[in-house]
C-alpha cells in the first residue's frame, strides 16, 4: 500500500483546515462559556411612584427602579399644559443596582416658576444603567389642585371645544351656575369681536376670600401683598382666578383676557397694556369707576399719552385712569372703525408687527395718529410735541460711550461710523506695509 501524502518521515501532519478547527476550539476553551448577547440581557425595571401635591409650595415626584448593573442616570421628562412647556427633572440618588430617587418641583417661586390651581403635567420616569440600556414608566397626568379646600365643580361644554368649568367651595351651586352662564356670554360676545375661538378647556377658580386666594398667586413683595387686592386675575392661558363675591363684571373681564391672547399673542407677538386691559374693561358689562376716572381726567386736560400706557402704570394713583383711557381708546377704535378692523388689529399683532407697524397695516396711523384722532374725539387740543433739541457744536466727532453717557443720534451703542473707517483706513494701510500678515489682521477687523 503506497504511504499517504501527509506521512512523512513517520510523522502524520495535520491537514490545514483540521488545525484551524483545534486552534478555534482551544480559544473557545480558554475564553470560558460566553453569556448571552447585550441585545438579550434584560433592561432596567421602573416603577413610577406617584406625585404628591404640596401646594402651593409645588410637588413631589417618586421612583425606584432595579437592573443588573448599576443604575447611573435617572431622569423626570414632563410637560406643562396646555402651553407644552417641557423640561427635565433630575433627582439626586446614590448609584447602584436598586434605587429609589424623589424630585420637588416647585410651585411658586417667580419669576423662576410658577404653577397655578389647575395645572395638568404630564409625565414619565427614564433610567439607564452602566450598560447602556434604558427603561422609562408609561407617560401618566397629574392634576394640581389647592388642596386646602374641598372643591365642586360645575361644567358646560358648549362654550368652548374643551368647556368651562367653574371650581368652588363656598356659595351654592345655582351661583357657580350663573357663572357659567356669564362665561357663555363673554366668550361668545368676545370670540366674535376678536375673531378667535378658544380650543382648550377654560378652569374658573372662585376663592371666597382674599385671605384664601392670595397663596394660589403668584408670589410678589410683601408690600404689594399689603398694598393691592386683587379681585380676579387670569393667572394661565386657560386659568382664572377670581373672588365669588365680587360682581360678574370681574369674571368677564378676566375671561376675556383669555381671549385677547389667543387673538393677539404668540412667540413673536405681545399686545401693548392699553390694548390688552382695554379690551378686557370693553368685555364688562359696565367699566364702573374706570369711566369716571377718565372722564375727570379729560376735563382737566391731564390724559396719560397712548405710549406711555403701553406698559403698566408704577404709581397707584394712574391705575383707573390707566384702565379708563385704555377703555376709552379700544371704545373709540370699535365705535369709528367698527369690529374687522379691531380684530385685524390683533391678528397683525400675533403674526409678530410692533403696535405701531400693526396699527399703520390696520388704520393708516400709528399711536401718535390714534392719540391726535380719540384727543379730537373727546374735545381735548392736540398733544404737545416737544422740539427736537439740537445737539451742541463740539470740537471733536461725537462718539458714543462719552460724556452723557448715551449714543449719539443715529447710533446704536457701539462705535461711530467715522471712527470705523479711520481704523479701517489705518489697517489698511498697516496691511501694505506688513503684506500677507497685514491682510489677516484687517480681516479680523470687518
Amino acid at each position: 500500500m503506497a504511504p499517504s501524502a501527509a506521512r512523512r518521515g513517520g510523522r502524520l501532519k495535520p491537514a490545514p483546515v483540521l488545525a484551524a478547527l483545534l486552534l478555534t476550539a482551544l480559544v473557545f476553551m480558554a475564553q470560558g462559556p460566553a453569556g448571552p448577547p447585550a441585545s438579550a440581557q434584560t433592561a432596567p425595571a421602573v416603577t413610577d411612584g406617584g406625585v404628591q401635591n404640596n401646594f402651593p409650595q409645588g410637588m413631589a415626584f417618586s421612583v425606584s427602579a432595579r437592573s443588573d448593573a448599576p443604575i447611573e442616570k435617572v431622569r423626570l421628562r414632563y410637560k406643562i399644559l396646555p402651553d407644552g412647556t417641557a423640561a427635565i427633572g433630575q433627582p439626586e440618588f446614590t448609584s447602584g443596582v436598586s434605587v429609589t430617587a424623589s424630585f420637588e418641583l416647585e410651585g411658586n417661586n417667580p419669576p423662576k416658576i410658577y404653577l397655578p390651581p389647575g395645572t395638568i403635567i404630564e409625565y414619565h420616569w427614564e433610567v439607564t444603567d452602566a450598560a447602556g440600556r434604558t427603561a422609562q414608566t408609561e407617560t401618566k397626568s397629574f392634576f394640581y389642585d389647592d388642596i386646602r379646600f374641598d372643591w365642586n365643580a360645575v361644567s358646560i361644554s358648549d362654550i368652548t371645544p374643551g368647556g368651562v368649568t367653574i371650581y368652588y367651595y363656598s356659595g351654592s351651586e345655582d351661583d357657580a351656575r350663573a357663572m357659567l352662564s356669564v362665561a357663555a356670554q363673554t366668550f361668545t360676545a368676545m370670540s366674535q369681536l376678536l375673531g378667535a375661538q378658544i380650543g382648550f378647556p377654560v378652569k374658573v377658580w372662585t376663592y371666597d376670600s382674599v385671605e384664601d386666594m392670595r397663596p394660589a398667586l403668584a408670589r410678589r413683595s410683601e408690600t404689594f401683598e399689603q398694598n393691592v387686592i386683587t379681585a380676579g386675575t387670569r393667572v394661565a392661558s386657560d386659568t382664572v382666578l377670581v373672588l365669588g363675591n365680587v360682581s360678574f363684571d370681574t369674571l368677564r373681564h378676566e375671561l376675556t383676557h383669555v381671549v385677547t391672547a389667543v387673538a393677539g399673542e404668540s412667540a413673536f407677538g405681545t399686545l401693548p397694556a392699553w390694548l390688552d386691559e382695554g379690551t378686557a374693561v370693553y368685555g364688562q358689562e359696565d367699566p364702573g369707576g374706570f369711566r369716571s376716572a377718565v372722564e375727570r381726567a379729560i376735563n382737566r386736560g391731564s390724559v396719560l399719552s397712548v405710549r406711555s400706557i403701553s406698559s403698566y402704570p408704577g404709581e397707584p394713583e394712574k391705575v383707573d385712569l390707566f384702565y379708563g383711557e385704555a377703555w376709552s381708546l379700544v371704545k373709540y377704535l370699535n365705535d369709528t372703525y367698527g369690529q374687522e378692523q379691531f380684530a385685524q388689529l390683533f391678528a397683525a399683532i400675533k403674526k409678530g408687527k410692533r403696535i405701531d407697524a400693526a396699527l399703520q397695516s390696520v388704520y393708516g396711523f400709528g399711536q401718535d395718529g390714534l392719540e391726535d384722532r380719540w384727543r379730537a374725539a373727546n374735545g381735548l387740543p392736540q398733544r404737545e410735541t416737544p422740539e427736537p433739541t439740537q445737539p451742541q457744536a463740539t470740537q471733536t466727532p461725537a462718539v458714543s460711550g462719552g460724556g452723557s453717557g448715551r449714543p449719539a443720534a443715529g447710533d446704536s451703542g457701539g462705535t461711530s461710523t467715522a471712527t470705523i473707517i479711520a481704523l479701517a483706513a489705518a489697517v489698511l494701510a498697516l496691511a501694505g506695509v506688513v503684506g500677507f500678515a497685514g491682510l489677516i489682521i484687517a480681516r479680523r477687523f470687518r
